[in-house]
């Protein structure tokens, strides 16, 4: 697949997320989180550790903020509600929608590649003076930079050793060539790119037909 197709079918997916019901939200969870786990299970493991008290929070937060039927064998002044445990739920099930797809993101395709898609994808910037190219590589260059400082056994980047990071960029390389390879569109590409296309074009069309109407209505008003 196309470098290009698989940062636009990420944000497909986050999009699509918004206009599923709850339970097509979870189906939808599960199926991205088991393609996550089989592309490369040891990173999508770690990248849910470490936002294990993101999903915690998010979880309390919704629970004991949320109005509702108290649960039972709780407090009476401080008592989660069932619709809150809920709501808490369906809400780390779309934050781990997108975190698994953007795991199957960088599973799938290199930093190279991932570069040019985005350069594609931000190409009709350059009309309006914003210099794609510039950025794109600027940005390769950063996650390069990260990946040398972390390949570094004796940096260990906590809070208490922050002033040492700028002295452990000195012996990094000043100049890099940088090469975006361009791929050609498959045929199956251009059919994914069309089917995505539409969809979101029939997902937002009420909502567009509401703001247009509003418009209307604001005008005819006035």
């Amino acid at each position: 697949m196309h470098p290009f197709v698989k940062i636009l079918s990420f944000i497909f997916i986050l999009l699509l997320m918004n206009f599923l019901g709850n339970q097509l939200v979870w189906l939808l969870c599960l199926f991205v989180c088991v393609i996550a786990a089989r592309l490369h299970f040891e990173m999508f493991v770690r990248v849910v550790q470490r936002m294990r008290w993101l999903f915690i929070s998010i979880g309390i937060i919704y629970a004991f903020g949320t109005p509702g039927e108290y649960i039972q064998y709780f407090p009476a002044n401080f008592s989660p509600t069932f619709e809150g445990v809920a709501l808490g739920f369906l809400q780390i099930a779309k934050l781990l929608t997108a975190v698994a797809s953007l795991s199957m993101l960088f599973a799938s395709s290199s930093k190279e590649h991932l570069m040019a898609g985005l350069y594609i994808l931000l190409s009709p910037l350059n009309y309006i003076g914003f210099n794609v190219q510039r950025f794109t590589a600027r940005l390769l260059l950063t996650l390069d930079y990260v990946d040398e400082l972390a390949v570094k056994k004796d940096l260990k980047t906590n809070f208490y050793r922050l002033d040492e990071l700028p002295l452990a960029t000195d012996d990094l390389p000043t100049e890099k060539l940088i090469f975006l390879q361009q791929h050609a569109f498959k045929l199956s590409d251009k059919l994914m790119i069309i089917v995505m296309l539409v969809s979101a074009l029939v997902l937002l069309m009420p909502s567009v037909l509401l703001v247009v109407k509003f418009i209307a209505d604001t005008k005819w008003l006035s």
